[in-house]
C-alpha cells in the first residue's frame, strides 16, 4: 500500500505516513486499530474472516472475540461509523468483515506537503435503504398513515434472570455430606490468609487414569474447606482456567481474580505398589509447603496427601466420618468427567458403581442433575418428584434439601416461578450456614431468582444479600459474580436500567475473565436490554456482536434462540428489517426446551417486527399467540406492551370490536402518576382508544397521565414511547405549543434514535422552520434504516422559487 492515499466519504487515509485526516483534521489512531483498518482498505474485494484480520492486528491467533470487536469498534468510532450503519466496516456474521465505503486511490504527496494538503470535499452521503418513486432523489419513500410501532423491550430479562443459578446446581454433588469443619487447634499458628486455589493435578498414569486430574483437585479442595479454608468450587477453578491461552500453565492473574493466598499445585504418578501424590502449596510471597503421600489407590493417596498439607501448614484434619471410599472414588470420578462435560461418561461411571446401586435414591439423584445439565428437564423432574416419596429423601434434610434446590432450579428453567420458589423455600429451611454455605447460599440465590419475577424484591434483594454472604464463606467466587449479576438484573426489573449496567458490566468481565460462557451470555441478554432501555443504540449492537460471536461455543439450545432474539430486538429498533426478519425464522426453527417465558418473548417479538413492516394481521395473530399462552408471572410490563402491538394492529383492520375486549375501557386515569409495572403501556393503550372513539378529552387524559408517569419512572425508552404516541395527535389538533414540550423532552435523544428524529421532523415542518426541517430531515434519513418517513414530511409546506434552501438544491 505504500505510496498510494485512499479517500473515503470524508476521509483520507496515508498508509505510508499511517495517517488518518477527516477533512483537514488528523485523527489519532492506536496503532491496532490503524492495523485493522489498513487491512481491510488492502483487501477490500472479499470479505475478511476473523482469523486473518486478528493475525494482521495482533500478530497471533490466541485472541478473543471480545478484543477483537473492541479493535473494530474503535475502527468504527473513527471512521465516524458503528455497529448500525456499518458505512465503511460490514459485519459479515459467521466469518469476519469487510470493507464497504466507496474508495478512491490517490497518488500520495510529498511528505512536506502532507499537512497542507487541502481537504476533499467529499459528496452527500446517501443512505442506501431510502429510496421511492416520485420523489426528490435520496429522500425515504412515503408512508401510509398507519400507527407505527413503538420497539418494546420483552421477556428477555425474565427468561434471563433464572439461569445465573440454575447453571451451578448440577455440580453441587460432588460427593455426600462433607463433616462440619473442625475449629484450629488453639496450638497452630494459621496463615494469615485462609483463601487457597486448588489447580488440578499433572498425572503420569494409564489412559483410564485420567480421571484423577480433576477427581484428586476437587478431593484436595473438599478437604481444604473441611478445615476452615476458603476455597473457590472447582469448576469456579476450571473456567478461569479455561479462559487463557492453552500454552499457559497457570493464569498469570489467578491470584488478583481468586484473592487466594495460598496456590495448591501436586502430581499423582501410578506406579507398581500404588499411587504417588504430591502437593505444594505456594504463598504470594516466601517458599512452598511441600508434602508426599503413597497409597494403594489415587483417593487414598491424595486424602492422605491433602491430610499431610493441613498438618504442615497449622491446621486439624477435618474429622472422619464412615464414608465408603470405594463410593468416594466414584463420585469423584463422575464429577470429574461432569467438570470436563462428559456426561454420558459421567452417566456409565454412576450407573456402573454397586456402592450407588445400593442406594437407589443417591443414585437417581446423581443420575438427574446429569439429565438437568444436559437439558432434559421433564427426566428430570419425575426423578427427583420419585426421589422425594422414598425414606432416605425422608430422614435425611440435607439430602433432602439438596434434592428440594435441584428440583428449584428446573422449575426455575422453565418459567415456573411460584413452583420453584416454595422448593427453594423448603430447601433453605433445612441447611444451615455453619455446615452448608454453598448449598445454601445457592438455594437462597435460587429463591430470590424465584421472587424477582412475582416483584417481590425486598426479599429478592435480602435472599442475595445473604446468598453472597453464604458463597464468600465458601469461598466461591464465580457464585458471588452470579449474585453480583442477578442484582443488576433485580434493577433492570425495577425499570432501572442505569444501576442494572453498574451491576452487569463489570459482572460480564468478571464471567469473561473465568471463561463461564453461559452467565457471560445471561449477563449481555440483560446489558442489552439495559442499554436499549437507556436508548444507547450503539452500545446495544456491540453487545450483541459480542455474544453472537461466541454462538458456536453455545450448546444450550435456548440459549442460541435468545443470542438470535436480541439480533431480533437491536436490528428492529435499528430499522435493519430484513436481519431481524432473518434472524426470527431462525430462532422460530430452533427447538428450545419449551420454556413458556422464552415462546413468549419469541411471539412478542415477532408481533413487534411485524408491525414494523406494516404487516397488521401477522402483527395481530403473533401477539394474540403471545398473549395466550402468557407464563402467569415474570413479565407483566411485557405483556402490556404486547396488548398496545395487538391493540394497534386490530384497529388498523378495522377490527374496533376486538380492540375493545383487551382492556377495561371503564376505566378513568388515576389522579396522581404510577411507577408500577406496565403502566405506561397500559395507559398508551387506553388514550389511543378513546383518541380513535372520538373522545378526544379522555384520550389527551390519559395521555398526560402516561407522561407524568413515564417521568417518575424515569426510563429513556418509556419517555420516548409517550411523546411518539401523543406528539402526532397534538400536531393533527393544532396544538403546537403542547406539542413542542412533547417532543422537546426528547429532543436530546434525536441523534440517535429515530422516533424522536422523526418527532423533530414533524414538528419544524408544522411550524415550517425550512432549516430546521431540512437538518431533521437530514437526521431521520441517516437513522430510517429500512424504515420510511411520511411523505407529507419530505418537502416544506410551502416553497420559494428563489430560495437557497430548496430541496432540490440540498440533495445533490
Amino acid at each position: 500500500m505504500t505510496g498510494e492515499v485512499y479517500e473515503f466519504a470524508a476521509f483520507r487515509f496515508n498508509p505510508s505516513t499511517r495517517e488518518l485526516w477527516r477533512g483537514d483534521q488528523r485523527v489519532e489512531l492506536p496503532r491496532r486499530t490503524f492495523e485493522c483498518i489498513e487491512h481491510l482498505i488492502a483487501h477490500r474485494d472479499r470479505a475478511v474472516g476473523r482469523d486473518e484480520l486478528v493475525e494482521a492486528i495482533f500478530g497471533r491467533s490466541n485472541v478473543s472475540d471480545a478484543q477483537l470487536g473492541q479493535v473494530v469498534l474503535r475502527a468504527r468510532r473513527a471512521l465516524d461509523d458503528d455497529g448500525n450503519a456499518q458505512r465503511t466496516i460490514r459485519t459479515v456474521a459467521g466469518y469476519g468483515y469487510r470493507w464497504v465505503a466507496d474508495v478512491r486511490v490517490a497518488a500520495a504527496a510529498p511528505e512536506s506537503a502532507a499537512e497542507t494538503m487541502p481537504a476533499v470535499e467529499p459528496p452527500e452521503p446517501t443512505p442506501a435503504a431510502v429510496t421511492i418513486a416520485e420523489a426528490p432523489a435520496h429522500l425515504p419513500p412515503p408512508s401510509s398513515s398507519r400507527p407505527r410501532p413503538r420497539r418494546r423491550r420483552v421477556l428477555a430479562v425474565a427468561s434471563a434472570v433464572v439461569l445465573l443459578a440454575t447453571v451451578a446446581v448440577s455440580l453441587t454433588w460432588l460427593a455426600r455430606r462433607a463433616p462440619p469443619a473442625d475449629s484450629p487447634s488453639p496450638t497452630a499458628q494459621p496463615l494469615q490468609a485462609d483463601s487457597v486455589v486448588v489447580l488440578p493435578l499433572q498425572v503420569d498414569g494409564l489412559r483410564d487414569d485420567a480421571w484423577v486430574r480433576l477427581g484428586a483437585m476437587d478431593l484436595v479442595a473438599e478437604r481444604l474447606r473441611q478445615a476452615g479454608f476458603r476455597a473457590p468450587t472447582s469448576e469456579s477453578v476450571l473456567a478461569l482456567l479455561k479462559s487463557e491461552p492453552e500454552s499457559s500453565a497457570e493464569p498469570p492473574n489467578l491470584r488478583a481474580t481468586t484473592g487466594a493466598h495460598l496456590i495448591v499445585r501436586g502430581s499423582a504418578k501410578r506406579g507398581a505398589s500404588g499411587w504417588q501424590i504430591e502437593l505444594a502449596a505456594a504463598p504470594e510471597h516466601g517458599i512452598a509447603v511441600p508434602v508426599r503421600f503413597t497409597g494403594r489407590d489415587a483417593m487414598q493417596a491424595t486424602r492422605g496427601a491433602a491430610d499431610l498439607l493441613l498438618a504442615a501448614l497449622g491446621r486439624n484434619m477435618p474429622s472422619e466420618s464412615e464414608r465408603d471410599r470405594s463410593l468416594d472414588e466414584t463420585l469423584q470420578r463422575a464429577r470429574a468427567a461432569m467438570l470436563a462435560n462428559e456426561l454420558d461418561t459421567a452417566r456409565e461411571i454412576l450407573t456402573a458403581s454397586p456402592d450407588l446401586a445400593a442406594s437407589s435414591a443417591q443414585l437417581a439423584y446423581r443420575l438427574a442433575l446429569v439429565d438437568f445439565r444436559a437439558g432434559q428437564l421433564d427426566r428430570a423432574e419425575a426423578s427427583l418428584d420419585q426421589i422425594l416419596r422414598q425414606p432416605e429423601a425422608e430422614h435425611d434434610a440435607h439430602f433432602r434439601a439438596q434434592v428440594l434446590t435441584a428440583r428449584g432450579a428446573v422449575h426455575a428453567r422453565r418459567g415456573e416461578f411460584a413452583d420453584g420458589g416454595r422448593d427453594y423455600d423448603a430447601a433453605v429451611a433445612l441447611l444451615t450456614p455453619e455446615k452448608d454455605p454453598l448449598e445454601l447460599g445457592q438455594a437462597l440465590m435460587g429463591r430470590a431468582n424465584s421472587r424477582v419475577p412475582e416483584r417481590r424484591y425486598d426479599e429478592a434483594l435480602a435472599d442475595y444479600g445473604a446468598a453472597r454472604t453464604d458463597l464468600e464463606r465458601a469461598g466461591d467466587p464465580l457464585g458471588i459474580a452470579r449474585v453480583d449479576a442477578n442484582l443488576g438484573l433485580l434493577e433492570l426489573f425495577r425499570s432501572r436500567p442505569a444501576a442494572a449496567l453498574g451491576y452487569l458490566l463489570p459482572a460480564s468481565d468478571r464471567f469473561q475473565s473465568f471463561g463461564a460462557l453461559h452467565e457471560l451470555l445471561v449477563s449481555l441478554t440483560g446489558i442489552v436490554q439495559a442499554q436499549l432501555a437507556m436508548l444507547q443504540r450503539n452500545e446495544a449492537a456491540a453487545s450483541v456482536e459480542r455474544g453472537w460471536a461466541l454462538r458456536e461455543r453455545v450448546t444450550d439450545p435456548d440459549q442460541r434462540v435468545d443470542l438470535l432474539l436480541n439480533q431480533v430486538e437491536v436490528q428492529t429498533g435499528n430499522g435493519r428489517l430484513r436481519e431481524a426478519a432473518a434472524a426470527l425464522a431462525q430462532a422460530r426453527a430452533s427447538t428450545t426446551s419449551g420454556n413458556r417465558v422464552l415462546q413468549a418473548r419469541l411471539r412478542a417479538l415477532g408481533a413487534n417486527l411485524a408491525a414494523a413492516q406494516g404487516d397488521w394481521h401477522e402483527a395481530a395473530d403473533e401477539a394474540a399467540a403471545a398473549l395466550t399462552d402468557w407464563p402467569p408471572s415474570g413479565a407483566d410490563e411485557q405483556r402490556s406492551g404486547v396488548v398496545l402491538v395487538r391493540q394497534r394492529a386490530l384497529l388498523a383492520l378495522g377490527d374496533k370490536a376486538r380492540a375493545e375486549t383487551l382492556l377495561d375501557r371503564r376505566r378513568d386515569p388515576p389522579e396522581q402518576p404510577l411507577d408500577s409495572a406496565g403502566v405506561v403501556t397500559e395507559a398508551l393503550a387506553m388514550a389511543e382508544w378513546e383518541q380513535q372513539a372520538g373522545d378526544a378529552a379522555r384520550a389527551r387524559r390519559w395521555f398526560r397521565f402516561a407522561a407524568v408517569s413515564a417521568d417518575r419512572r424515569g426510563v429513556p425508552a418509556e419517555i420516548v414511547l409517550v411523546a411518539e404516541a401523543w406528539a402526532p395527535v397534538l400536531l393533527a389538533a393544532g396544538d403546537r405549543e403542547q406539542a413542542a414540550v412533547v417532543i422537546g423532552r426528547v429532543a436530546p435523544w434525536a441523534t440517535r434514535d429515530f422516533d424522536c428524529a422523526l418527532l423533530q421532523l414533524r414538528l419544524f415542518h408544522a411550524l415550517n422552520q425550512r432549516e430546521p426541517w431540512f437538518n431533521a430531515l437530514r437526521q431521520a434519513q441517516a437513522l430510517a434504516g429500512e424504515r420510511t418517513i411520511p411523505a407529507a414530511l419530505l418537502e416544506p409546506r410551502t416553497l420559494d422559487a428563489n430560495s437557497p434552501l430548496r430541496l432540490s438544491d440540498r440533495a445533490r
